[in-house]
């Protein structure tokens, strides 16, 4: 009996120390006005993700007036590396016209960069079919702070921005945002990425925290080799 109890008193330590690392959700969520929003969770295959990898989802869908389409999206967070990355790597909806699709991809477990100063980067490329069919926007945010709005009205094309901004808290949630809204029917392609990175240090700075310490040590060396 005392065996057991011990076997099960390690096993609930087990399970409370691995829900205090574990990283929070990363998620999809698609939203048309008049329709419930479907939101698919990383790793979950009930809640529609076909991709088993870690920090990728894949969700095939027929949502709203959108049919026949798929999603893919990508987050690095469990990398823990410079640049986080998150992204909507394939967006590709067919609608009716006058219909807007809003895609909201968010993970809040982003460790690396540390917290400090950093870029934003914001890109948004698209084609579409046909051609002038569709006005879509993209915003990165950071910890619920939004970057530059990123718009492609009536052509396919490419854009991109950096932001200044600070990495307030560790771990940190970066989302971002696409809205598609279609004027006629048709075939939009898209994909949008935000990479947070560290600000590089500047020159004079890091002179002063590697190379007048090493003239300080050649200055002392110098003076107790005359005495």
């Amino acid at each position: 009996m005392i065996r057991f109890r011990t076997l099960l008193a390690l096993a609930a330590a087990a399970l409370v120390g691995s829900a205090s690392t574990a990283k929070a959700a990363f998620t999809l969520r698609l939203h048309q006005t008049g329709f419930t929003d479907v939101v698919v969770t990383d790793n979950n295959i009930v809640s529609g993700d076909v991709n088993p990898a870690t920090g990728q989802i894949s969700y095939v869908f027929a949502f709203g007036t959108f049919t026949g389409n798929i999603i893919s999206t990508m987050s690095n967070s469990a990398d823990a590396v410079d640049p986080a990355h998150l992204s909507s790597t394939t967006l590709n909806v067919t609608g009716v016209a006058g219909s807007t699709l809003v895609v909201t991809v968010e993970d809040t477990g982003f460790t690396v960069p540390a917290p400090g100063p950093a870029f934003m980067l914001s890109e948004i490329s698209d084609t579409q079919s046909p051609l002038s069919n569709a006005t879509i926007t993209y915003q990165s945010f950071l910890n619920g702070t939004g970057g530059t709005v990123l718009t492609l009205t009536g052509v396919a094309g490419d854009v991109k921005i950096n932001d200044n901004v600070t990495i307030g808290t560790n771990p940190y949630t970066l989302k971002s945002v696409t809205s598609i809204s279609l004027t006629q029917a048709g075939t939009v392609n898209t994909t949008g990425i935000t990479e947070v990175s560290t600000v590089p240090a500047p020159a004079g700075l890091v002179l002063a925290l590697t190379g007048v310490p090493l003239l300080g040590l050649g200055g002392w060396l110098r003076r107790r080799k005359m005495a």
